[in-house]
């Protein structure tokens, strides 16, 4: 039986849900399935880690005696890790860590990468980031100090140039119209993972009620969703702060993140809803995915006021696949989609921007939207995901 390692230091949030589907695909294709992860990070969630730990096909690797809980292991490191379990395949589940790893193997012929390697690249920000006449004259400076682990250069030139893996996917489908040695990999996971699941989570389907007395309560009034664990880069306490002033209603699903810092008092605005009984939180990991279901359509308009981040969005994809518009700001690949694929509206990036075009967005029908919304998801399915991914494993 061939033997195929998954790469994956850090297993907090959606790289579980890389994961599990990685190891699930193997495990069609008949690989016995080595997973490298760092087992002593407290994680937000060990959904998907204890389904692995108890998973007799799979075989885990503690990942903590390396550098940074192993994001900066070494090309000579994963290469002992490759020879010792005789790994015919490995796959990085987020290679952009590992940009000095790759690039290693071309200034050394002995760092070269054993079997077939493949690197999946969630955020590839750079190829965003505007860069001034001033900007470009400092990158230019620091290059020789920092070129091995350049993201710019790796991605523009290295490459392609030095063949650095067998096959690079990327969830970011604008990045790959740019650069014709990158593959566009579709960001399903999460739907993909919803699949496999059977009634074991039955026991959390008491929100449904729950949510249905709640939207009830609230007919008329807009329904503001946060879905996951509260962050600041997501935009949590701006939606809590819209929620107050656009004289809406909160839910959250997800749990609560005590140790992240906002810059609002969101405190303060969940009192003021509670008060009013406009706030719904779970403050639990939700995986069943009927329940997951009923949240998202417990809206018909998304709100997605993520802050300087240019990547994909699970969260924006699961809420597409139940047909609800996005609004978004416009940097990034969630902008880009958006705008293109006419599935909903952005905003420039500031807050006043946010409320002028979150006035027009909530007053746009959503039936406005389905068809432009269905054939960019026909795009964005698990079947296409599931191809790509076989296709790689099996070259």
């Amino acid at each position: 039986m061939p033997k195929a390692l998954i790469y994956s230091a850090d297993l907090d949030g959606h790289r579980q849900v890389y994961v599990y589907v990685l190891s699930h695909l193997l495990s069609e294709l008949e690989y016995s399935i080595f997973i490298a992860c760092n087992l002593s990070e407290i994680t937000s969630n060990s959904l998907y880690i204890e389904k692995f730990k108890s998973d007799s096909r799979i075989t885990l690797i503690d990942t903590s005696i390396y550098a940074q809980g192993g994001l900066e292991i070494t090309a000579r490191e994963i290469i002992e890790l490759q020879i010792k379990y005789d790994i015919e395949l490995t796959v990085f589940a987020e290679a952009d860590y590992h940009i000095s790893l790759f690039n290693a193997q071309i200034y050394n012929k002995s760092n070269r990468l054993y079997g077939r390697n493949i690197g999946i690249f969630l955020r590839p920000f750079y190829y965003y980031e505007k860069l001034n006449l001033i900007d470009k004259l400092r990158y230019i400076k620091r290059l020789k100090d920092n070129w091995k682990s350049n993201e710019r250069l790796f991605h523009s030139l290295f490459m392609k140039q030095f063949k650095l893996l067998n096959s690079a996917l990327y969830i970011d489908e604008n990045f790959v119209l740019h650069h014709s040695f990158a593959k566009w990999l579709p960001d399903v996971f999460q739907q993909y993972a919803d699949s496999l699941f059977s009634d074991e989570y039955s026991e959390q389907l008491i929100w449904i009620d729950k949510l249905n007395n709640f939207t009830q309560k609230n007919n008329g009034l807009f329904i503001f969703l946060y879905f996951g664990t509260s962050q600041k880069r997501r935009g949590y306490d701006l939606l809590l702060k819209m929620a107050v002033e656009q004289n809406g209603c909160f839910i959250h699903c997800g749990l609560r993140n005590l140790n992240e810092k906002f810059d609002f008092d969101i405190d303060k605005f969940r009192k003021t809803l509670y008060k009013k009984e406009r706030i719904l939180e779970t403050d639990q990991y939700i995986a069943d995915p009927k329940c997951i279901e009923y949240f998202f359509k417990s809206t018909n308009h998304l709100v997605l006021p993520y802050r300087h981040f240019y990547g994909s969005s699970g969260v924006m994809l699961q809420a597409l696949s139940y047909g609800i518009p996005i609004l978004t700001p416009e940097d990034g690949i969630m902008g880009y989609r958006v705008k293109k694929h006419n599935l909903g509206m952005t905003y420039k990036g500031d807050f006043n921007s946010l409320i002028e075009q979150f006035n027009k967005f909530k007053e746009m029908p959503k039936s406005s939207f389905t068809d432009s919304i269905g054939r960019y998801m026909n795009l964005q399915s698990v079947s296409n995901l599931k191809e790509v991914l076989v296709n790689e494993m099996k070259a």
